[in-house]
């Protein structure tokens, strides 16, 4: 008889302990998964920089991202996330703004034609040699209304600010009194240089819109204080592009006086910045010829990479042209060259002249000694 009590005794505290440990776990995992949500709630509007705007006015156009490429980057978010944003093409002498709008489901691209009749237009791809996009959840919009402002940057500027908003995707639909904007069509390989005698009218068309219009615009509000480590040029934190849902004219806004506005903005706190990455990641010598690989580690296609191989022993030196490297991509180049008895070092450089502005400068070199059985 006392046995089975005992028996029982212990079957009771068993279950107890099984419950107790159930208990803290479900509350551990209900503690988890509130502090995941609190973190996603957090952290889910996000900007992607795929290169940046100030390197694309130095000229940096050998670099660029696709559409398909964009989509593929952003798949991981749920299709009623909204995207919107900017960019730019690399179309010679057509280099014009690209308005980037939609839902992760469908990303839609919308490019001012700069050649007459200036209208906006649908576009499939790019390449877009920069492209500036924010990715947010549309239960996070904040909404304001503006009355009588002569000056539509400034005001947002200054309502972000008193918020303390450091960066947030913007959205505004504008009833207009006056617009100035402009559309790119040209930006040299050797980068923005307005010293030259055309000064701004080289590189960008100036328009103004008189009267009243309604027009739409979207772009990306970054503060001056994170502005550089994004890429931005100084004194350009707000920059929007958009169009008169008349005319269907469009360029990047310098300008705006309004009669009223509906604003809805949407705060990011993180970004990230995709570019290319270019190394040499190996030399190999035969008997008659040097084979160089070199690989693409980063985000973005490169174009036009230059390829240089020296024998500093003895001064021979050679050069290639890489047509393209894809993200992820190798190629190998075999040089028809045969080193030398002299010869003790081999020194490979992708990108030289530094012509791509790389997210890794410093991986560009590769040399290769020889051994003591030789190469």
């Amino acid at each position: 008889m006392v046995h089975g009590v005992r028996e029982r005794a212990s079957l009771h505290r068993k279950r107890a302990s099984h419950l107790a440990t159930s208990r803290v776990l479900g509350w551990t995992f209900i503690f988890t998964i509130s502090l995941f949500s609190d973190l996603w709630a957090e952290n889910r509007n996000r900007a992607f920089f795929f290169n940046t705007y100030s390197d694309f006015l130095r000229g940096d156009h050998w670099q660029w991202i696709s559409s398909e490429e964009v989509s593929r980057r952003l798949y991981v978010y749920p299709e009623r996330f909204r995207v919107m944003g900017m960019g730019n093409v690399s179309w010679p002498e057509r280099m014009s703004e690209t308005i980037v709008e939609g839902t992760i489901k469908r990303i839609n691209y919308r490019w001012a034609d700069p050649e007459y009749p200036y209208k906006l237009k649908n576009i499939q791809d790019g390449p877009f040699p920069w492209l500036h996009v924010a990715v947010v959840d549309p239960d996070t919009v904040l909404e304001a209304r503006l009355e009588k402002t002569p000056d539509l940057h400034r005001s947002l500027m200054e309502k972000f600010r008193r918020e303390g908003i450091e960066m947030c995707a913007v959205e505004v639909e504008a009833e207009t009194k006056h617009v100035e904007y402009t559309v790119t069509y040209r930006i040299p390989k050797t980068g923005l240089d307005l010293s030259v005698e055309q000064g701004r009218a080289a590189y960008f068309r100036a328009f103004q819109d008189e009267g009243d219009s309604i027009w739409t615009m979207k772009g990306i509000y970054i503060d001056e204080t994170v502005a550089p480590s994004c890429g931005i040029p100084p004194g350009q934190p707000l920059m929007l592009v958009g169009y008169n849902q008349g005319t269907l004219h469009a360029g990047l806004i310098k300008m705006a006086r309004i009669q009223g506005a509906t604003v809805r903005y949407y705060p990011v706190k993180k970004f990230e910045i995709f570019k290319s990455d270019l190394t040499v990641s190996d030399i190999r010598v035969h008997e008659d010829r040097v084979t160089v690989e070199v690989r693409n580690e980063g985000s973005l296609v490169a174009e036009h990479v230059k390829l240089r191989l020296s024998f500093p022993d003895t001064g021979k030196e050679l050069e290639a042209v890489l047509p393209r490297i894809n993200p992820q991509g190798e190629i190998s180049i075999r040089f028809n060259v045969k080193a030398g008895p002299s010869d003790r070092t081999i020194v490979a450089v992708v990108d030289p002249e530094d012509q791509i502005a790389e997210s890794n400068e410093a991986n560009n070199k590769r040399e290769r000694k020889v051994g003591l059985f030789g190469w």
